[in-house]
């Protein structure tokens, strides 16, 4: 099954669409398994206390720097236990994943999908004929997921993650010499 939510196109210069899509997989969830989606915007503002964090509804149009809150709700509506499920979602083309805003213990992708590991997330090159493991950066991340061993009927969990909206990059022109 694929779940997405709402489309959310950035106003500057160019307008880019970035969809979220969601995903389960388990062994015979149908309709067993309730996913609902939101998304939040996450505003700072500053009170007597400090700085607060208050999350929005997520606006028709966001800017780069918008820190974006992605909540997945998933419910057994099943009697029965449902047992190795995986809730997974994509990291919006034109976002980043925020270090340390998922709840629980996600494992991440830098390959679209293929392959998962927990943080930190490590990967091989070769540089000089040498294979060299090195720490993907969070902008490197495709994908998020979670592995569920065991929903009880009626039970619920909530995932969270964030992304930031990526800057608009400009090409500049290239400079010209003179002959």
């Amino acid at each position: 099954m694929l779940f997405s939510i709402r489309k959310i196109p950035f106003l500057l210069l160019a307008v880019f669409l970035v969809v979220v899509s969601f995903s389960i997989s388990s062994a015979a969830t149908g309709d067993k398994l309730s996913l609902k989606a939101e998304g939040y915007l996450v505003k700072i503002e500053i009170t007597q206390k400090g700085k607060e964090e208050k999350l929005v509804s997520l606006p028709e149009k966001v800017y780069p720097g918008d820190v974006i809150e992605y909540r997945i709700k998933a419910v057994n509506t099943s009697d029965g236990d449902l047992k190795n499920i995986i809730i997974g979602a994509k990291i919006p083309g034109g976002t980043v994943y925020v270090p340390g805003s998922a709840s629980d213990t996600p494992e991440f992708s830098i390959d679209g999908g293929k392959t998962f590991s927990p943080e930190p997330v490590k990967y091989t090159v070769i540089e000089n004929g040498r294979k060299v493991v090195k720490v993907a950066t969070p902008d490197m991340y495709t994908n998020i997921r979670w592995k569920i061993p065991l929903l009880k009927p009626g039970e619920e969990r909530v995932f969270r993650y964030r992304v930031q909206i990526k800057p608009l990059s400009v090409n500049k022109p290239e400079k010209k010499t003179s002959q």
